[in-house]
């Protein structure tokens, strides 16, 4: 009696981990993990904008990641003057030059009908 009640224990135990790997196997198959949640459904405007807060806070890191997500948004030949000043201030990050990263960035935004700010 006892090692059919194992047995019993035993075939519960296997089906329940295997159910939750097959879960655990959906919930990842539905997930999109080509961006963060946060940037995801962000226009190119946003992304300059966000830039923009990260760079006057000091962060290079996030003023890039946004920077890079609104550069990939930029498409149409109405927006080569955002993307060229886009460019100019991912350089100037990247160099350290704040000022110029912020001047740029300004430009960018005002081509695509932001403050600038």
């Amino acid at each position: 009696m006892a090692l059919v009640l194992l047995m019993i224990k035993n075939t519960i135990l296997g089906a329940s981990i295997l159910l939750s790997a097959a879960l655990a196997i959906s919930v990842l198959a539905k997930t999109d993990f080509g961006a963060p949640a946060f940037a995801q459904g962000m226009t190119p405007q946003m992304h300059l904008e966000e830039g923009i807060k990260a760079l006057k806070a000091a962060d290079n890191q996030g003023a890039l990641m946004h920077l890079s997500a609104a550069d990939q948004g930029l498409t149409s030949s109405s927006d080569q003057s955002a993307k060229m000043h886009l460019d100019e201030e991912i350089k100037a990050v990247k160099s350290g030059d704040q000022q110029g990263a912020l001047m740029h960035l300004g430009i960018a935004d005002q081509a695509l009908g932001g403050s600038g700010q």
